[in-house]
């Protein structure tokens, strides 16, 4: 059997997840019962059966992991290669504010930086499609919030979530993009530009290895991360067919997580946010609320 020991970290917990029977939940199972990773890898199937949940097909493909931690190390060893930067559940450095949402990823993959603890941190997101007065609604917030030294984080997406960031940069303020699939599949493709100013002055940081493709579900997923990262979530313009923003809006009604909309003439659809527990903003200049909650 090949020895653990031998390998990084990071590899470790990549040949876990590279199983595909080991999520977060299934993580801190394992941590608690064996707390090292070493153990975990070197458990039997006999002993991971006894665990509540596991059941004999899985335990024998965790039981095999090992197996992986060639080709885990292989991939992290290149990562160095694209700039990009690990970190796992197990150190120091991994954001602690996402140690306490819901499935807090094995690991985190980034660019740049990871946001700086002690830092206020406030998301600006909203719909894709969205008039130019939301655009700018969205940029001069981000601006404000730079401008007292907030980071503001979002998806990268389309409309509210690009004009927080670039309202930051415009600032020179800090921003953070959390995607929704690999740095090698920069969704949108139009944002790649936009992704090398957000990794001088904040980082792009994502759950997933640099190949994974976009999709709807890692979209929806990402939403927990900017939720877990944030201080605050303030959303902008919003359309009734914005899945992301409303499952957003969900996450923070589930965490108890502040949470603000901007209403006026362009954005007839905020009631729904309303219910989930949003306070309303009656426009930009209404930004010391937000303040306020952040002391």
């Amino acid at each position: 059997m090949i020895d653990p020991g031998k390998y990084s970290r990071a590899a470790q917990v990549l040949s876990l997840k590279m199983s595909g029977q080991v999520g977060p939940r299934t993580f801190e199972l394992l941590v608690a019962r064996y707390h090292t990773i070493e153990e975990i890898l070197l458990a039997d199937q006999e002993d991971l059966e006894e665990l509540q949940g596991i059941g004999e097909k899985r335990s024998k493909v965790i039981a095999e992991a090992y197996n992986n931690l060639d080709r885990a190390q292989e991939v992290i060893d290149n990562l160095d290669a694209s700039d990009t930067k690990v970190v796992t559940r197990l150190d120091e450095d991994y954001p602690q504010p996402l140690q306490d949402i819901h499935d807090p990823p094995l690991m985190l993959f980034y660019k740049g930086r990871l946001p700086t603890p002690g830092v206020r941190r406030v998301a600006v997101i909203g719909s894709q499609e969205v008039s130019a007065e939301g655009i700018g609604d969205a940029v001069e917030l981000a601006r404000i919030l730079a401008r007292e030294g907030v980071a503001v984080i979002g998806g990268l997406a389309r409309g509210i979530d690009t004009a927080g960031h670039m309202g930051a940069l415009k600032e020179d303020g800090v921003t953070f993009a959390v995607l929704p699939g690999g740095f090698k599949r920069i969704y949108p493709a139009e944002n790649e530009a936009l992704t090398g100013e957000i990794i001088k002055k904040g980082g792009l940081l994502s759950e997933h290895l640099p190949d994974t493709p976009v999709s709807a579900g890692r979209m929806i997923s990402r939403n927990r991360l900017i939720v877990g990262l944030s201080d605050a979530v303030v959303i902008g313009e919003v359309s009734p067919e914005s899945v992301g923003t409303l499952d957003t809006a969900l996450c923070c009604q589930q965490v108890g997580k502040l949470m603000f909309v901007i209403i006026g003439e362009f954005n007839h659809h905020f009631e729904k946010l309303t219910e989930y527990g949003a306070v309303p903003l009656n426009g930009v200049d209404d930004n010391k609320l937000i303040f306020k909650a952040l002391v």
